[in-house]
């Protein structure tokens, strides 16, 4: 059963989606937080990188209430974004979870501090699982 923490961060998506791009907004801010960043996306076609995008919030977001398909998902990001794969570096997750904050609140007209810490509490709860695979083999 969702939570309320959920279904508040489905319906601010909802809202953002309505409003416009938010996750080419969310590129945006993010390949500009960090100069590693731009080069991780240096081959990516952006708009399928989108669409990845739009699929992975929505797995974290699932996440969070515990759903065993959106855990198979992201243990599957954790895998594939491990030092031996792609080699995200866990200190850039607080940049796409800082990068999706302020994408959020651009688009969500509803956007405040409690919905804010709702969003915040998701997104983090995902990153950390996908960091903690990091080191895994």
């Amino acid at each position: 059963m969702p939570s309320d923490t959920t279904e508040a961060v489905k319906k601010s998506l909802g809202r953002c989606l309505h409003h416009g791009d938010v996750f080419g907004t969310f590129y945006q801010i993010f390949l500009q937080q960090d100069p590693r960043i731009p080069e991780l996306f240096a081959n990516t076609d952006m708009e399928e990188q989108k669409k990845l995008l739009r699929n992975g919030v929505n797995n974290v977001i699932a996440f969070y209430d515990q759903s065993f398909t959106a855990k198979s998902v992201l243990e599957r990001i954790r895998y594939t974004h491990g030092r031996s794969r792609l080699n995200i570096p866990p200190e850039l997750y607080s940049h796409w979870v800082e990068a999706m904050i302020q994408a959020v609140g651009q688009f969500d007209p509803d956007f405040d501090p409690l919905l804010e810490e709702r969003w915040r509490n998701v997104l983090n709860n995902g990153t950390e699982f996908v960091m903690a695979g990091y080191h895994e083999d």
